[in-house]
């Protein structure tokens, strides 16, 4: 069952809010100052709910700071299955008082377009995926960026045999939600940056087939465990909370997905691979309260603060190292492959 409610214009807000908000703010610093104002949207969350400190809850925070920022209402939904989005999206449209309708992951693209086509009016948002319309903003991911930076911290690590999380065996790992393009675009940049700073380095990758079976996530992360991987990232939604467990209880290290999530596995978690769903949330809510929403692909990535990675135990040598990649991508010197059948001939057109 579906899960409906309403973020008021003025609820208290956490301490941990307040550090986010204050962190947003100085991000958007460049654009002018919004007038004290209110207006209503609503978002419809991706299937796996909030709570398990991944691409939902980064979202929800991006709600938290438009609500601060810019003094709106939101009412959401917490959909318990793909078949529900349409039904709920059409649910708010029906109503004609939302200021823009914004929906949560890849899987709703279908849903926004159908129900945009039936509400030519209403302004839609998406993120993380492509829908049609004229009255639809799509914000996408340059995922590849993100999992190339992920593999260049692992390839750099597990070659760090001193460290007693690491054993010789060079060996890295990541699990995946679904074989889906957008899951492949992020395995073809890890390996493609694992194997770009260690070339001897092997990647091994599976896939859970869900976003919300944690038992099944941590079931492929202990195999790859058993084959040498002694770090793994868990890009599967909230089925990537089994590959931090496994991480943990085999005494390697993991690495998080979309936001900081360290304190699910103190001690182990390496490093996150950061994507930003919070700004893109305000973002968007904010070309709305500005008058300035423009249907059409938004592509955002490294460069413009939608993706990266955390420092968490990144050891300070490797950060820098990165750093420099960071740079390289950012000046378009270093553009990583989408597909995995595309990382070998990357790699020797990039050596």
């Amino acid at each position: 069952m579906s899960m409906f409610r309403t973020l008021r214009s003025t609820p208290a807000v956490a301490p941990a809010a307040l550090v986010l908000v204050v962190a947003l703010a100085a991000l958007l610093a460049f654009a002018p100052a919004a007038q004290a104002q209110t207006g209503r949207m609503a978002i419809v969350f991706a299937t796996g709910g909030l709570g398990h400190q991944s691409f939902n809850d980064s979202a929800y925070a991006g709600v938290q700071a438009a609500q601060a920022r810019f003094g709106v209402q939101f009412d959401w939904a917490e959909p318990a299955s793909v078949a529900e989005y349409e039904a709920l999206l059409t649910r708010f449209a029906q109503r004609g008082n939302y200021d823009l309708i914004i929906s949560i992951g890849f899987d709703q693209a279908d849903a926004v377009t159908a129900v945009a086509a039936r509400f030519p009016s209403q302004r839609f948002a998406i993120v993380d995926a492509v829908a049609e319309g004229d009255n639809v903003a799509s914000y996408v991911y340059r995922e590849a960026e993100r999992g190339f930076l992920l593999g260049a911290v692992a390839g750099l690590m597990t070659m760090r045999a001193s460290d007693p999380k690491i054993n010789e065996a060079n060996v890295i790992g990541v699990v995946g939600g679904m074989d889906i393009p957008l899951i492949n675009a992020n395995i073809a940049g890890y390996i493609a940056g694992a194997k770009y700073v260690n070339p001897a380095a092997d990647v091994r990758y599976s896939y859970v087939g869900a976003w919300d079976d944690p038992a099944r996530g941590k079931e492929l992360a202990l195999a790859q465990i058993d084959q040498g991987v002694d770090i793994i990232w868990g890009a599967a939604g909230r089925s990537g909370l089994g590959v931090l467990q496994a991480a943990q209880e085999a005494g390697v290290y993991a690495i998080g997905a979309d936001d900081d999530q360290g304190h699910l596995a103190p001690g182990h978690v390496l490093t996150n691979g950061m994507k930003y769903v919070n700004n893109t949330v305000l973002h968007a809510v904010q070309s709305v309260i500005n008058g300035e929403f423009t249907p059409g692909v938004i592509a955002l990535g490294v460069a413009e603060g939608a993706l990266g990675f955390s420092d968490s135990l990144v050891p300070v040598d490797i950060r820098a190292a990165v750093g420099q990649l960071v740079t390289r991508l950012i000046a378009g010197e270093l553009v990583p492959p989408d597909t995995i059948e595309e990382v070998d001939a990357w790699l020797e057109a990039n050596r």
